[in-house]
């Protein structure tokens, strides 16, 4: 440990600015490179394609809201011919 720098760590956001500039200044121009096979931002399609193959959809998120608004529903209606036990 350091010297007390107040509110944050100054040297860290030196070090951590100068490594991220660094990076950049190598390899964040081929992103947006048209030659990199990759789209501008660096997002792979075929990954992006894979992702969402796996997410759900919109209807799927209704349908299962409704099935838990229904357990739950159920859970609170009393069976018929149950009692609660009484108190003693």
């Amino acid at each position: 440990m350091g010297r007390v720098q107040g509110e944050g760590d100054y040297e860290a956001a030196r070090r951590y600015r100068a490594r991220t500039r660094r990076f950049m200044d190598q390899r964040g121009g081929e992103s947006a490179n048209p030659e990199s096979g990759l789209p501008e931002g660096g997002v792979d399609e075929q990954a992006l394609q894979e992702a969402r193959s796996h997410a759900k959809a919109g209807d799927q998120d209704t349908r299962d809201a409704r099935l838990l608004a229904d357990k739950v529903r159920r859970a609170k209606t009393p069976k018929a011919g149950s009692r609660k036990p009484r108190a003693r």
